[in-house]
């Protein structure tokens, strides 16, 4: 482990919490179809990446998979999300790629529930356990990945989410670096982020 590794833990500790903060005071929801986040910071040598998108952004549906072709879906994603290398453009093959942290949906199958359902007699009953199960059914994926490198990284960064994942439209980046930290949005027609 290097010298400069606790401080980039405590960097990304400080950029989730000013993240998180951000984000509680703006919405009590941040799961946005459609969008997903980047938390990114940069230390000389190390860059740590924290990824989350909700399930709909990768797999195209948030419960559990119904038939072979979405079984293969979400394995697919799950072992490519768990790999890392699918998200970077241009970081040098010399740099060392570790996932420091990975959390995938987990969907229960909900017999009990769906027998209830048939018995329930009121329509208010159904709006609300029904509502109930659409609130349940936000699932989100999220990992953290650490480069460990050699030399100094470029301080433009090509994110290859768009191309990977046709769900993503937007990615929100937190970003920190050595002297600067940003916050911006990306986009399909803009995917290139620059940490300066």
């Amino acid at each position: 482990m290097s010298a400069s590794r606790p401080n980039l833990i405590c960097t990304f500790l400080l950029i989730l919490i000013a993240g998180n903060s951000t984000a509680i005071a703006q919405s009590p929801v941040s799961h946005v179809h459609g969008n997903a986040e980047l938390n990114v910071v940069l230390m000389e040598k190390q860059l740590q990446v924290e990824f989350v998108s909700p399930a709909i952004n990768l797999l195209g549906f948030e419960r559990p998979p119904i038939t072979d072709v979405e079984s293969a879906t979400m394995n697919n994603t799950i072992k490519q999300l768990q790999h890392g290398g699918w998200l970077i453009e241009g970081v040098p093959s010399t740099c060392q790629l570790s996932t420091e942290e990975f959390e995938a949906p987990f969907f229960e199958e909900r017999e009990s529930n769906k027998h209830d359902h048939e018995h329930e007699s009121s329509k208010h009953d159904h709006e609300h356990e029904s509502s109930k199960h659409e609130a349940e059914a936000h699932s989100n994926f999220r990992v953290r990945y650490l480069y460990d490198c050699d030399a100094a990284l470029k301080k433009q960064l090509r994110i290859l989410a768009f191309d990977h994942y046709n769900g993503i439209e937007t990615l929100t980046v937190q970003w920190i670096t050595n002297l600067m930290q940003g916050y911006t949005q990306l986009s399909r027609d803009n995917p290139v982020l620059y940490l300066e």
